[in-house]
């Protein structure tokens, strides 16, 4: 019997790599073949799915950009589609599956045109707009929320969750910690890779304004831009609070193990793996984000009664300020918070994305 060939398509940030990785890690566990199709920026994951073997697209989104980029963009989009093409006629995928980002839809378009059936991943609250375009001919649409606006009527779509990785849900189970007494309280600042700046601008700031009581228990890691540690390092310093500050932590997962507070953008994949760790988060939505994306994400958070959120325009470092102070003084509300992440985890996320995946395997026709 041949093995299920699949060709998981992610453009190249931890938004859409990390759930692909997910995936990738229970469809290999099946006995299938897996490769991935991404751009440069997912080649510079090297800590993603690094034993798949990868195909590299010059795949670019200048849409938002002036004509000259778009035409690039069109041009970079249909010789990666020709690429992906002709790697699918020396070897016939037996799925192809969309991540999202522009590099996934060369390869979706190839499939479309050989007859592959294809599956979709919406990580986000907000269906994106290349799985927006690719949606009609999907097999099915995987959304992460039920709530998830902009999907276009007459597909065929199914609730999976958001696919976390397996070192994030080995350590779901354990329990969220509140510090006894006057114990330290860790609080994680994670930039994400777009729009660092103003967490590493307002945070540190607003830590400066707390109590000497207050800040004598802090315990701080940021996830800063590289030409911004420097900075957070010498605010922190300042103020006489602990602060490891680095451009890239390697094991996130080991961080927010002790974490009290994350202070964050609101990712579709950073919600995904706070959720399922039950860490409570104050979220600033990227305000640029595509269809404000991420302010949709943050909202079902702030509704479940897991965090708070603020928009870029109120982030300031006084604000920021009054309420840690206030969560500090009664550690309660973290705590309610944490339950709430809690109930809107979806563990299972990459078993019944997987699932739907090896549903549409036709074995007879996949060639190797």
């Amino acid at each position: 019997m041949t093995s299920p060939y699949i060709i998981l398509a992610a453009g190249g940030t931890g938004g859409h790599m990390m759930p692909a990785e997910a995936v990738a890690d229970v469809l290999k566990a099946e006995g299938c073949d897996v490769a991935l199709v991404t751009d440069t920026r997912g080649e510079e994951i090297k800590n993603v799915m690094p034993d798949i073997e990868r195909t590299v697209l010059a795949a670019s989104n200048h849409m938002n950009s002036g004509l000259i980029a778009k035409i690039k963009s069109f041009i970079s989009i249909i010789y990666g589609t020709v690429k992906v093409w002709w790697m699918f006629k020396k070897r016939r995928p037996s799925v192809v599956v969309g991540f999202g980002g522009y590099p996934s839809l060369p390869a979706v378009l190839a499939a479309r045109n050989l007859g592959i059936p294809y599956v979709l991943h919406e990580q986000n609250a907000v269906l994106g707009r290349v799985n927006r375009y690719a949606a009609k001919g999907a097999k099915a649409v995987a959304l992460s929320q039920a709530c998830t606006a902009r999907v276009p009527k007459g597909i065929h779509s199914v609730v999976t969750g958001n696919p976390v990785r397996k070192q994030i849900a080995k350590l779901s189970n354990i329990a969220y910690a509140v510090p006894m007494g006057w114990g330290d309280i860790r609080v994680f600042v994670l930039g994400g890779s777009q729009g660092a700046r103003i967490l590493s601008d307002v945070v540190p700031a607003a830590i400066s304004l707390l109590s000497a009581e207050c800040r004598q228990r802090l315990d701080m890691v940021h996830q800063a831009r590289p030409e911004d540690v420097a900075m957070v390092m010498k605010t922190y310093a300042e103020a006489e609070v602990k602060a490891d500050v680095r451009s890239y932590f390697e094991d996130v997962s080991t961080v927010l193990l002790r974490t009290q507070l994350v202070i964050s953008r609101a990712g579709a994949s950073t919600l995904s793996e706070l959720t399922a760790m039950g860490r409570p988060a104050i979220l600033v939505p990227l305000a640029i984000a595509a269809d404000d994306h991420q302010m949709a994400n943050a909202r079902i958070i702030e509704e479940a009664g897991a965090g708070l959120v603020i928009a870029e325009a109120d982030f300031t470092a006084p604000a920021l300020a009054a309420k840690l102070e206030r969560l500090f003084d009664d550690m309660g509300d973290l705590r309610n918070w944490s339950d709430g992440m809690r109930t809107i985890a979806r563990l299972d996320a990459a078993q019944l994305l997987a699932h739907t995946i090896l549903g549409l395997c036709d074995l007879k026709g996949a060639e190797t």
